[in-house]
């Protein structure tokens, strides 16, 4: 039998197509048994041996020619030669390398930052999800510099993320203490005991890691707006149209978060009982209803957006979307509320500055007011949505609905009062004073020289 000429790109490009029905095989000379199958579309490479487990020879695909070239396919068919000569199957042994090979590129720092964001939305406490996904995108997944990521992820160590914690302090100290928080969070859940062998990781490298040890800390903000600062708030939040405007002021009223409140529904307000039936995703995610007691002052402003909504509004209470969708451009009309309260208060009180402020403000200025008014902690804590610890939260679940109806009431009046220019603060605090002259005793003489001797005196 005559030895087959060896396979060339312009032998193999003369193979001319079957008619319907039919194929032929042209043998390569090079390598006997590998076969390039000719149809009447199609040239496929072939491989012709009694494959490991087999009785008889079959044909084993190796790939089209207009994707697998002449000297491809000889490469892989000596390969697969090798394999069935040490009694290995090449299609197993394939299976067995693309699953290494899946799970190595599982096992990189980037994918399993990707499966965690993944997760994320499943945890129990999911109020910051959007923020946390955020916070790891723009500061890993989507940063260019962040070598460590094409790392596997047991091979990250506590200097790798130390220096990566430390390149985000450089653009904001808030971000980085958050992403630290992050980091920490992702290393327990990759490590739990029902991760960590697919992800290959045996060693947490930021266990007994502090924000301390990477000199980070959170920057708490204490401002409080002073009396005329809610005045300039309030009259610019007037100001401003339907959605906004509206929004501003009842989040000054309402004491809650402000995504809770962009998201308020129609449908979650009880007018009959001056009632919010807040759902429970908004509570810090406590599975428990959340119930706030809605005060005149605010059951007037949501009596006028319902009155001046047009037929076929949906759900939401604040909407740009005719109810379809809540609020969410809060830093460009926060921006707007800010300097329209600046120029406010430029009428208000020429000779006072107005502070820069953002909306999580509102919640610290009910709280200190609510103390201002003397009301009780667990009731103002209970206003702020801020639960029970311990224990006592486990069992005891009354909501002190009452003393919280009447605390906000409290608080409402007193704020119209501050707004309006009647009251000069929360607190009744409004000593007789005057100038020095008033607390001279009555028999001092006009002359008030100091004795400088006296004052000297301890120097000696």
């Amino acid at each position: 039998m005559a030895r087959s000429r060896q396979l060339t790109e312009e032998r193999i490009e003369a193979l001319p197509y079957t008619r319907a029905g039919k194929r032929y095989d042209v043998h390569d000379g090079a390598v006997p048994n590998l076969v390039l199958r000719v149809g009447t579309r199609t040239k496929v490479w072939v491989l012709m041996a009694r494959f490991p487990g087999q009785a008889q020879s079959t044909r084993r695909r190796i790939g089209d020619l207009d994707k697998v070239t002449l000297e491809k396919a000889r490469e892989t068919a000596l390969d697969w030669n090798a394999k069935i000569r040490r009694g290995v199957d090449p299609q197993v042994e394939n299976k067995l390398d693309e699953r290494e090979k899946r799970l190595r590129q599982r096992r990189l720092f980037r994918s399993a930052l990707v499966d965690f964001t993944c997760w994320l939305p499943d945890r129990r406490f999911a109020r910051h999800v959007a923020e946390d996904i955020g916070l790891i995108r723009r500061t890993l997944l989507d940063n260019p510099d962040a070598a460590t990521l094409e790392k596997a992820v047991a091979d990250v160590t506590r200097e790798d993320l130390g220096l990566v914690v430390e390149g985000v302090k450089s653009r904001g100290m808030g971000e980085a203490y958050r992403l630290f928080a992050q980091l920490q969070q992702f290393f327990q859940w990759v490590n739990s005991p029902l991760r960590c062998g697919p992800f290959g990781i045996v060693v947490n490298p930021l266990d007994g890691v502090s924000p301390a040890d990477l000199q980070l800390w959170k920057n708490a903000r204490l401002h409080v707006m002073e009396a005329w600062e809610l005045r300039a708030y309030w009259q610019a939040a007037g100001e401003m149209p339907y959605p906004y405007g509206p929004y501003f002021k009842v989040l000054l009223l309402i004491a809650e978060r402000k995504s809770a409140v962009a998201g308020m529904r129609w449908s979650e307000l009880d007018p009959a009982r001056m009632l919010w039936r807040a759902p429970p995703v908004k509570v810090k995610g406590k599975f428990v209803e959340h119930l706030v007691p809605l005060s005149e002052q605010l059951m007037a402003i949501l009596a006028d957006i319902h009155r001046s909504l047009p037929p076929g509004h949906g759900d939401y209470v604040f909407s740009s979307s005719h109810g379809q969708l809540p609020i969410n451009s809060f830093g460009r009309k926060t921006a707007i509320l800010r300097a329209k309260a600046e120029a406010a208060l430029r009428e208000i009180e020429p000779t006072k500055v107005m502070r820069h402020f953002v909306l999580h403000d509102d919640r610290r200025v009910d709280r200190t007011a609510l103390s201002a008014l003397q009301v009780a902690s667990n009731i103002a804590e209970g206003i702020l949505s801020h639960g029970k610890k311990g224990l006592e939260g486990l069992y005891d679940q009354f909501r002190h609905l009452p003393e919280r109806r009447t605390a906000m009431a409290m608080l409402h009046d007193r704020l119209g009062e501050v707004v309006d220019g009647t009251k000069g603060d929360f607190w009744d605090d409004e000593p007789a004073g005057g100038g020095w002259e008033e607390f001279y005793p009555d028999d001092a003489v006009e002359d008030t020289s100091v004795d400088r001797s006296a004052l000297n005196h301890g120097r000696r």
